[in-house]
């Protein structure tokens, strides 16, 4: 069973290059994991890549170094990534040519919520997992993720998402 919220926040600076976003996932997942909450390879691989995703975003589009927070919120492990930029993130189309523009769109996927707000420091882009408190929970939850999976699949010409910065 997971330990109680007053462990949490947790936090960490992340410096300013796509190099220190590996260590940053790994981090947060180490988090995960001290807080006891019950993660199975799935939920620790999309937390692996929603962190990423998150961190490379800021990293890449400020060019300077970024805060991390990871939370447990008592339901969902609640992870913040401060930034200086002011300009929220928001979702735009990725052509199909397009390298780049689609982390986004799997953090909308994966995500139980999501989303980018405005703080003192700039913008807070911040994204929630659903984590079971048990084992048995977690399997429960992966099941419940394929059975959905299978009745709604996405259809094959939706385009993917990418982040466009804003002019707050």
């Amino acid at each position: 069973m997971p330990r109680l919220s007053g462990d949490s926040p947790y936090a960490f600076t992340v410096l300013p290059s796509v190099k220190a976003v590996p260590a940053a996932r790994d981090r947060v997942v180490n988090r995960a994991q001290r807080l006891g909450l019950a993660l199975d390879e799935e939920l620790s691989n999309d937390l692996r890549l929603l962190t990423g995703e998150v961190v490379a975003n800021s990293v890449t589009h400020t060019q300077a170094a970024c805060v991390v927070s990871v939370q447990w919120t008592g339901e969902r492990l609640r992870v913040e990534v401060t930034d200086v930029d002011p300009t929220l993130v928001r979702p735009s189309k990725a052509e199909a040519m397009d390298e780049n523009g689609r982390g986004l769109f799997l953090v909308d996927a994966l995500a139980t919520e999501w989303g980018s707000q405005p703080c003192t420091a700039g913008k807070k882009t911040w994204f929630e997992l659903a984590i079971p408190a048990s084992v048995e929970e977690t399997a429960a939850v992966t099941a419940s993720r394929s059975d959905a999976a299978a009745e709604h699949p996405a259809p094959i010409t939706s385009a993917p998402t990418r982040i466009e910065h804003q002019a707050a």
